[in-house]
């Protein structure tokens, strides 16, 4: 029998740990506030067996389908899943995800997307630190569009991508300036009031 409801009344948390702990099989699809799929986890005898988001890989997929807090469910347990099996522990990946999720409102608290990233000097010392500043030219990025750049492959998430431009900066290999700064210095002019930061 098949269940569907919303996110905002049944947290994905809870709805993960129920299937789980009553070894259910089948296809959980997810859906944003205005209907879109934005991916599926797929079940075996309670055991998460695939996770789908975008481009990122089933362990990444599935810390990004856990953010989800409003939007819709349905669980189908006659669909297939027609995408890479693997055997995923579904009590690990949730508590990591969960740790994951409180370290990304830190993180984008101290990196929010406005920010401008700029390329001092030094090295980098890991592949996706070598992609941050490959991505950065002369001049400044916004740090959105750096996480957003880092993304392209799906092989890093939101997550990774602000750790690593955190690693960098405590290095001083890149400036992170803050958006309210920038606002100060390239936007406005005397007398004027500073832009409101803009939302991630």
């Amino acid at each position: 029998m098949g269940l569907t409801g919303s996110l905002a009344e049944l947290p994905l948390a809870d709805l993960i740990e129920m299937t789980s702990l009553g070894g259910k099989s089948g296809l959980l699809t997810l859906c944003d506030a205005e209907g879109a799929v934005c991916g599926a986890l797929a079940f075996r005898d309670g055991r998460l067996v695939g996770a789908v988001c975008g481009e990122l890989g089933a362990e990444k997929a599935f810390y990004a389908l856990l953010a989800l807090k409003d939007g819709g469910f349905d669980f189908d347990p006659a669909a297939e899943f027609d995408g890479e099996i693997c055997n995923l522990s579904t009590e690990s990946l949730l508590m990591e995800g969960m740790r994951r999720l409180d370290e990304l409102r830190r993180l984008r608290c101290e990196l929010p997307a406005p920010a401008r990233v700029r390329l001092l000097d030094g090295v980098a010392e890991d592949a996706l630190e070598t992609r941050v500043l490959g991505y950065l030219g002369p001049g400044a990025r916004f740090l959105g569009d750096v996480v957003d750049g880092l993304l392209v492959g799906g092989d890093a998430d939101e997550y990774d991508a602000l750790c690593a431009l955190q690693r960098l900066a405590a290095r001083g290999v890149v400036r992170v300036e803050a958006p309210r700064a920038v606002a100060e210095t390239e936007h406005t002019g005397p007398g004027e009031a500073p832009q409101p930061e803009l939302e991630r």
